[in-house]
């Protein structure tokens, strides 16, 4: 028989560091197994699949569009099913969007149908302690249901917290029933990696009485047709893409590699929108740059060369697309 591929879930809200966490575990895999990453995004533009691609080196698989948790669309059969045909690995890790209800997903993953080729591990969440003093969070049907759901809860970012977040944390957790199977108190995203190979509990339950209800609307006309993919024609230098669900707005950009960014304009520009989040690789002057702003925190760091520029944000109420991208291309370098 067959080995089965074992799949684990690394959930958790906006900009808590999921992806940061996946380069992390995929730095300790074991030389003996190949791995691979499905990723959904909220938005349509692909920003945490580039930076897994940037810096892995690895060919990672998309959902586009934001909205992994429509498990029963067939662009999740068709991302998972050409995975596995063309990877053959021994473990998937799927990163879900930070606004998507896992509980459909994880439903999906535990029929017959996949369980004759699949093994659903934990899954785990990761989650800012500080965002448990936060209403925003608080109340948010999807943040409390991924961590109910989670089989291991790690409060990730510490290094920002203090004595009452960690105390607050731990009185969370420990509320929560059944118990969690690991609790985790890490900076820089340093999941353990036995926490991988910990049972799934199918106990855990949503807390919200309403959580059997998904509520998305996809910008695009969506008919489960299959993967999209975002791409430039021959010739075009950029294209905006937007998204809406959950109570959040995005709008991504992706941009061709003769649109070069000055670096100092650039940066600027970015720490002073106030918005939820910002992400994205682009191509400036001083080389490619992964770039991150959560919290009116901005962060930045080098990584290889790449194809296009994408940069996306995200904020809980509408963006005004054409002052933004004005802002946006005025950064640009023209180069003759």
């Amino acid at each position: 028989m067959t080995k089965k591929i074992t799949i684990n879930i690394i959930m958790g809200f906006l900009g808590v560091g999921k992806t940061t966490s996946i380069l992390n575990l995929l730095k300790k895999k074991p030389a003996d197994e190949k791995w691979a990453v499905l990723v959904n995004e909220f938005g349509e533009v692909g920003i945490d699949g580039a930076i897994l691609s940037a810096e892995s080196g690895m060919v990672i698989s998309e959902v586009p569009g934001g909205c992994l948790c429509c498990v029963s669309g067939i662009p999740f059969q068709v991302a998972l099913a050409n995975l596995i045909a063309q990877q053959k690995p021994d473990r998937i890790l799927i990163e879900p969007t930070g606004l998507g209800h896992p509980k459909n997903l994880i439903r999906s993953l535990m029929s017959k149908e996949y369980l004759l080729h699949i093994e659903l591990k934990a899954a785990i969440c990761l989650i800012d302690p500080r965002q448990l003093q936060d209403p925003r969070y608080q109340q948010h049907e999807t943040f409390n249901d991924q961590c109910y759901l989670a089989d291991v809860l790690v409060a990730n970012k510490t290094d920002k917290c203090n004595e009452q977040d960690k105390e607050t944390f731990y009185q969370f957790s420990k509320a929560i029933r059944p118990r969690k199977s690991a609790l985790g108190w890490v900076e820089n995203g340093e999941l353990e990696l036995a926490w991988l190979d910990l049972e799934r509990d199918d106990h855990r339950q949503v807390l919200g009485l309403n959580s059997g209800h998904h509520h998305h609307h996809h910008s695009s006309d969506e008919k489960d047709e299959g993967l999209k993919l975002v791409s430039l024609v021959a010739g075009q230098d950029y294209q905006a893409f937007e998204n809406q669900g959950m109570g959040y707005y995005s709008l991504g950009w992706l941009l061709a590699e003769n649109q070069v960014f000055d670096h100092r304009a650039l940066t600027q520009w970015l720490m002073l929108l106030d918005v939820e989040r910002v992400k994205g690789l682009l191509i400036t002057d001083q080389g490619t740059r992964v770039m991150n702003l959560r919290d009116q925190v901005f962060t930045e760091m080098p990584t290889r060369k790449l194809q296009y520029s994408r940069i996306e944000i995200i904020d809980n109420k509408k963006i005004n697309k054409e002052a933004v991208e004005r802002a946006l291309l005025a950064c640009r370098l023209f180069i003759k």
